[in-house]
């Protein structure tokens, strides 16, 4: 009888038993199977490595595969394959509101706030590198004659490195030079070369293939083309490419020759809550104090690999063109910065993205996060289609609960619990727009808790909706079942939303409203 042979049998214990198998095929009067036998010792040496090397096979083999790669690494190789950039950290941006003192008798009633002016934060809990966020408009001008109040003044979040030095061109083809520090924002790069005749601008490309102009119109890069391209790794990090004499020429050989000017940017960290903004590090005179009204947003980390995975290979259904409502929606989440999008047709040829940028609760798109949306878009979009951005309608979402604790836990440590849980169904990152909230979500989140014997959800609607109580009357009324709304209102308090579920809107998205978590009179 043949051997059945397994392959799937690579782990310590099996090539162990298939060694001593072997042997006693091989070697009958090899009998003693004791561990300290010089053989035995042996074999389990052999299966000892074996077990390790069969490991990074299996390894290996996963990572070729995009469905089952799960280094960041290789899933950016993998998608390079085929065109696609993991999207780098994108900036917070924010609004600030400057207050100036009133200029005395004769001194200037004019100031400039200048281009790359620098405001710092105050308070932001997690430690590290507190955020910066940078003025990057045209130098503004105030008349404090007019008023000593400037609003809305467009911040972004990140730190200018000026004229950094990449090293000494070779002369070879395909020269790498990599950015000392780790996030730069793509559009904030800039390098020069000197060959002999002073500094000059290079010019950056998608790739050294190709390059689509603001018109759309695909130019390819040609031997004599002085372009690079920006590539970044699993750390974050950024490489400038040279070309290689087929697509784009390399630098001519010098000393120190090659520098490089950008901005970086804390990503996710960025998203600072509001009235955190308070100092100004560029001087500015007769500025007596600087805030933030909302919340920074739009900073983001790095694309998760979990997303890539999905929308790498949706990318390239429509050519990177935006066409159906699904392409709007998918390039947009790769435009950077955007947490929630829904795209509408408000028209034949208008399209309405609602979005909601990349923070920890629900906010308008700032200023900037539209403007870099608009010039996204515009080479994307069909001629004649004219797209506006749209802000997302928060409802706020009222839950209250009574909890019964487990006599052998504590009151208020469930109670915390509690709460947690049911303020974890309407946080920001776990609604979408148009998804209904469900009553039954509630009692399951909060009576799986541990410590927690009974619940009882004693309100649950929109903070802007009409007294559930009347309308539920109504309803019942015209079912014939009066007596039973009598008694859902005495046992609710006519504060459960009919159906026990709350419609949200195609542009909506639920935000907490009062959240109450309570202890049974008789725990508390």
């Amino acid at each position: 009888m043949d051997p059945v042979i397994d392959y799937t049998d690579k782990d310590f214990r099996s090539l162990r038993q298939a060694m001593l198998d072997l042997a006693a095929y091989r070697l009958p009067e090899w009998t003693d199977r004791s561990p300290t036998d010089l053989g035995v010792l042996l074999v389990d040496l052999f299966a000892y490595m074996g077990d390790i090397l069969s490991y990074y096979q299996d390894r290996i083999a996963a990572e070729s595969f995009l469905d089952t790669a799960v280094e960041r690494r290789s899933v950016i190789n993998l998608l390079r394959l085929v065109g696609y950039e993991l999207a780098p950290p994108a900036p917070a941006s924010a609004e600030l509101t400057l207050t100036f003192t009133a200029p005395e008798p004769g001194r200037p009633t004019v100031v400039t706030v200048p281009t790359g002016a620098r405001f710092g934060t105050a308070g932001v809990p997690g430690g590290g590198e507190p955020p910066v966020f940078e003025y990057l408009d045209e130098p503004l001008t105030v008349d404090l004659a007019a008023g000593l109040t400037v609003t809305g003044l467009p911040v972004r979040q990140a730190r200018s490195i000026r004229e950094e030095i990449l090293g000494s061109a070779t002369g070879e083809a395909g020269q790498r030079f990599r950015l000392a520090a780790p996030a730069p924002i793509p559009d904030t790069v800039s390098v020069t070369v000197d060959e002999g005749t002073g500094p000059v601008g290079w010019e950056r490309r998608e790739n050294l293939l190709y390059h689509r102009g603001p018109d759309g119109r695909i130019t390819l890069s040609g031997p004599e083309s002085t372009d690079y391209c920006l590539q970044y790794d699993e750390e974050d990090r950024a490489e400038i490419i040279f070309g290689d004499r087929v697509y784009g020429r390399p630098p001519r050989a010098g000393t120190d020759n090659v520098r490089a000017s950008y901005a970086v940017t804390l990503g996710a960290r960025g998203n600072v809550p509001a009235g955190t903004i308070t100092q100004a590090i560029t001087p500015i005179p007769g500025l007596a104090a600087v805030s933030n009204p909302d919340p920074a947003s739009g900073g983001a980390d790095a694309e998760p690999i979990e997303r890539a995975v999905r929308s790498g290979p949706l990318a390239f259904r429509s050519g990177d063109r935006a066409v159906t409502l699904g392409d709007y929606v998918t390039l947009a989440l790769r435009a950077g910065g955007v947490a929630k999008v829904r795209a509408r047709s408000s028209g034949w040829n208008r399209v309405d993205l609602v979005i909601a940028p990349e923070g920890e609760e629900c906010v308008p798109p700032s200023v900037q996060l539209k403007k870099d949306l608009m010039g996204y878009f515009d080479d994307r979009r069909m001629v004649g289609t004219s797209v506006r951005i749209v802000d997302p309608v928060r409802v706020p979402v009222d839950i209250a609960v009574e909890v019964m604790p487990e006599h052998n836990r504590l009151p208020q440590t469930v109670r915390q619990e509690a709460e947690r849980a049911v303020r974890g169904l309407v946080a920001f990152r776990n609604v979408e727009f148009g998804r209904p909230l469900y009553l039954s979500k509630v009692y399951e989140a909060v009576e799986a808790l541990p410590g927690v014997a009974a619940a009882t959800v004693t309100r649950f609607r929109r903070a802007d909706a009409a007294p559930p109580a009347t309308l539920r009357r109504k309803v019942l009324a015209d079912a014939g079942l009066g007596d039973v709304g009598d008694f859902i209102d005495r046992v609710y308090g006519g504060a459960v939303a009919v159906e026990g579920r709350i419609g949200i809107g195609e542009i909506e998205l639920a935000v907490p409203g009062t959240i109450t978590v309570t202890l049974r009179p008789e725990t508390a």
